[in-house]
């Protein structure tokens, strides 16, 4: 994770090559949130929209394409 003008990384996880991306985005977003405690915004792209992701970044504020169409995603 970067800050807003991408120039200083805040937040690194090293990860096995087979691990899949949108099984760890809620995951790292409440980890980076822990160390960080700051109100930040998440920008993330359409791998972290899925229920369990969700579940976990409820409380966050975030931003991400919705994957399918719309009345799938509702």
């Amino acid at each position: 994770m970067w800050s807003g003008d991408g120039d200083i990384p805040l937040y690194l996880r090293v990860a096995h090559s087979n691990e899949i991306d949108f099984a760890m985005f809620g995951t790292l977003m409440a980890d980076f949130h822990k160390q960080w405690q700051i109100d930040a915004l998440f920008v993330a792209d359409a791998a972290l929209y899925t229920e369990d992701n969700l579940q976990m970044i409820v409380s966050f504020r975030w931003v991400s394409p919705v994957t399918g169409t719309l009345t799938a995603a509702k």
